[in-house]
């Protein structure tokens, strides 16, 4: 029963890997402005340097993805231009006729990473090297440096989503067979629609709310045995 799960996390993790170098690849130019009541709000991301990790300084978005037929949803919270997130990743599947449910939070400060299970009361903590964002580069590099070995980039103009002026971009990799389209703001990939092999792979960030995250959301619940790796 674990088996799909396994495979599940592992394909969202390479897909989640794609779309990040495709948002660092796509944002060679200046960030367009974003409309309406967007622009309103978070006047402060339409001046985010190249290099930030995220085009807004504070917040949260919720983000659906979908994979091998499994619909899993995440709020991501971050300050400091990204440089802090917290990940809330809940999912519930069934299967044979079993339900399996996850409620795991991924804590990010600069280096610092902390896994958290809050079903299991566990998690482990690790010091990972910051890799320079908005450098695919760096980030093919941090894979062994052939990720994109293969990879067809073509930039299809810009579309608005939810408020903001996105790139879009469309990229197949022979080697994952992959074709997909995806439209990103800054460093930050907002859509993502496409096929790898013959299955269909689509995320999607719902809302986006630049109000300033609960300074609790970056720190380890009470009652979790954490462990250092």
């Amino acid at each position: 029963m674990k088996t799909k799960l396994s495979i599940v996390n592992y394909q969202l993790s390479i897909i989640l890997l794609l779309a990040t170098l495709l948002a660092s690849c796509g944002n060679k130019t200046k960030t367009g402005d974003a409309t309406g009541d967007a622009k309103a709000a978070a006047p402060s991301e339409q001046k985010a340097p190249a290099d930030k990790k995220l085009p807004f300084e504070r917040g949260s978005y919720v983000e659906e993805l979908n994979v091998m037929g499994t619909n899993m949803k995440k709020t991501v919270y971050f300050d400091k231009w990204g440089d802090w997130t917290a990940t809330e990743n809940k999912m519930e599947m069934t299967i044979m006729g079993q339900t399996i449910k996850t409620d795991k939070l991924e804590i990010v400060k600069g280096s610092t990473h902390w896994d958290l299970d809050l079903v299991e009361k566990t998690g482990t903590t690790y010091e990972s090297p910051v890799l320079p964002t908005g450098m695919a580069a760096a980030l093919a590099a941090a894979v062994g440096g052939k990720l994109t070995e293969g990879m067809e980039i073509k930039e299809l103009g810009e579309e608005d989503y939810l408020g903001y002026k996105c790139k879009k971009t469309q990229v197949k990799y022979a080697q994952m067979q992959m074709d997909a389209t995806t439209l990103s703001y800054g460093n930050l990939t907002m859509k993502m629609e496409g096929k790898m092999g013959k299955m269909d792979i689509s995320t999607k960030i719902t809302s986006i709310d630049l109000s300033a995250p609960p300074a609790s959301i970056f720190e380890v619940p009470e009652g979790v045995q954490v462990t250092k790796n």
